[in-house]
């Protein structure tokens, strides 16, 4: 009786057991996993604390068992005949048989749970892998964004350099995290080759993450090398710019008088030919080629750019061309040295302008309460210079047709300098004082002054620049037209009354602000070694110049036609100067009516 007590006990053990573990099967199959990596992590602990409670309760029960047969026999054939009733043996059996179902059992929960861990594992590695992938592709698309938003072209070599270190910056952090992608892909790959029950799903992500890396970097260095063309294509031009500005400078700095020998015009020949040997590669730039070679990064800006160097470019190679041609055939005639002298008035000056002056300004004076005004000297009488003209100048023809060839040359080549100037005044300093960027450079007494400032220089040019400029080039090969040029724009010439009636106002504002940050920009960006208030002063030193070449065009043109035109023109230009400075002096005086 106890023995069958202790079976039926152990058996009813063995079905609990049964009983416990497919209710934990039951529970690790319909429980539905959370959202976070933290619960995920819990439940997983919990389970397998379970797990091992269980296997505790199967040792205990299987020790039970085992307990429970050693205290039975085991059937001999031998020692039991047919007749005798082997009830112990049977029970034996019966314990064996549940020990048997038991160790079943725990084999297939073992296995159970070994799937089961498995699964959780790869799910849990999964959910951070998604999740990694997830924060670096976000990060990805947001850099993409960014990127797109930083320009890949420029308008100057500054600009363009700047460009190029704020994309620096921006590549090493998209490499910082393009590294990131690639340890994420790294460890998809390591669950893909450990046979991840979503392989598929993990492989796309990894092609995916890794398409977004190579979109990105291909983007950034597209940009580089656009950014890095703009910059050679600038770089270009500036050197063009600057060879033209070097040129303008050995001509502007070469010595008439010095060069009317045969040795001195043999001398600034070679000066000119080395010049022109030395900047060939410059100054021979083709636009086409130009176009050709940068035309995946063209704007209608750029293409303004190469056009005005190339204009700039022309004129200079122009230049170049007629002063070798004077030279030339300087030399073919062989022509003797020409001694200019001053000529010596026999009367005294006429009188004395207090508006101009051809090197300095002068302060105002106090004893007459003038503010600031200029003085040029007007100091020789044209009539009495022609009276001994022949004083001074050589007695052939031809001398006389290569010095006034060399007289209209100077007129033209420093009027095409001079509108050149004006235009980088406008452009250099005008037109930022209304750049949005610039605004904080500017000193508040100088906002919204811009035409205190500059006066009518906008005018000034345009007339230069579109009229008479084109007029005097036209003279190069009719030097007689030369005083009809002057004579028929001589009401143009008026507006420059209204800029010297400004140019006291144009100071007081300029000594206000000469130091200011904003102009020290605007002159290193043109890279002018003079500050604005030089150039400023350029249309006064202008006016003042058109009449000392008048005088000069008027010694070797005795006789030729367009005398007559020539000193008319002279008569007007000194008539306007006069005009200017009775202006001046009129707007000087206050408290009359």
């Amino acid at each position: 009786i106890v023995s069958h007590q202790a079976i039926e006990s152990f058996a009813l053990t063995v079905k609990e057991i049964a009983q416990m573990l497919q209710s934990f099967g039951t529970e690790l199959a319909e429980t539905e996993l959370p959202d976070d990596m933290y619960s995920i992590e819990r439940i997983l602990a919990l389970r397998t604390e379970k797990y091992y409670q269980l296997k505790e309760d199967i040792t205990a029960v299987t020790k039970e068992g085992n307990l429970l047969l050693s205290s039975f026999e085991e059937p001999d054939a031998g020692e039991c005949s047919q007749d005798q009733h082997c009830e112990r043996p049977g029970d034996w059996e019966t314990v064996n048989r549940l020990l048997g179902q038991l160790h079943e059992m725990e084999t297939a929960f073992d296995g159970f749970w070994e799937k089961h861990q498995l699964k959780m594992e790869q799910y849990l590695q999964l959910w951070k892998f998604e999740q990694s992938f997830q924060e670096v592709k976000n990060a990805i698309e947001f850099l993409m964004g960014q990127q797109a938003e930083l320009p890949d072209t420029g308008d100057s070599v500054p600009q363009v350099k700047q460009r190029l270190k704020d994309l620096g910056h921006f590549d090493g952090m998209a490499q910082d995290l393009i590294g990131k992608a690639q340890v994420v892909i790294l460890h998809g790959h390591q669950l893909a080759a450990n046979h991840h029950y979503a392989l598929n799903l993990i492989c796309q992500q990894c092609n995916e993450l890794r398409h977004h890396s190579d979109v990105l970097s291909d983007e950034i260095k597209r940009k580089q090398m656009r950014l890095q063309k703009t910059l050679d294509l600038h770089t270009r031009l500036q050197q063009a710019l600057q060879c033209c500005d070097e040129g303008a400078y050995l001509l502007a700095n070469q010595q008439m008088d010095k060069c009317q020998s045969k040795e001195g015009a043999q001398k600034a020949l070679q000066d000119i030919e080395r010049f022109l040997e030395s900047s060939s590669a410059y100054l021979n730039y083709d636009p086409q080629a130009l176009h050709y070679d940068f035309e995946s990064v063209l704007t209608s800006e750029l293409k303004c750019q190469i056009q005005s160097v190339q204009v700039k470019l022309e004129n200079v190679r122009s230049m170049f061309e007629n002063r070798q041609a004077c030279f030339k055939k300087l030399l073919d005639k062989h022509v003797r040295p020409v001694q200019l002298v001053a000529p010596r008035p026999e009367n005294p000056p006429r009188s004395k302008s207090p508006l101009f002056s051809p090197k300095h300004v002068t302060p105002w004076s106090s004893s007459h309460c003038i503010p600031f005004l200029f003085q040029i000297e007007v100091m020789h009488d044209y009539q009495e210079k022609r009276n001994s003209l022949q004083s001074f100048i050589s007695d052939s023809d031809d001398n006389l047709d290569i010095l006034k060839g060399h007289v209209i040359n100077e007129l033209i080549e420093t009027e095409r300098v001079y509108v050149e100037e004006l235009f980088t005044v406008l452009t250099g300093y005008r037109a930022e004082m209304d750049n949005p960027a610039m605004l904080i450079l500017m000193p508040p007494v100088l906002r919204n002054r811009k035409d205190v400032l500059f006066g009518n220089m906008p005018e000034i040019y345009d007339f230069h620049n579109k009229i008479f400029l084109h007029s005097l080039e036209s003279c190069l090969g009719a030097p007689e037209r030369v005083g009809c040029c002057f004579l028929d724009r001589r009401q143009d010439f008026q507006m420059y009354e209204k800029y010297c009636q400004n140019k006291p106002r144009s100071e007081s504002l300029w000594r206000q602000c000469s130091e200011s940050t904003f102009f020290q920009e605007c002159q290193r960006k043109l890279e002018h070694k003079l500050g604005l208030d030089s150039y400023l002063l350029k249309p006064v030193q202008r006016l003042t110049k058109y009449q000392l070449l008048l005088k000069e065009l008027l010694k070797y043109s005795t006789s030729c036609d367009g005398v007559q035109e020539l000193q008319e023109a002279l008569v007007a230009m000194l008539d306007l100067l006069k005009s200017v400075n009775d202006s001046m002096h009129q707007i000087s005086i206050t408290g009359y009516d």
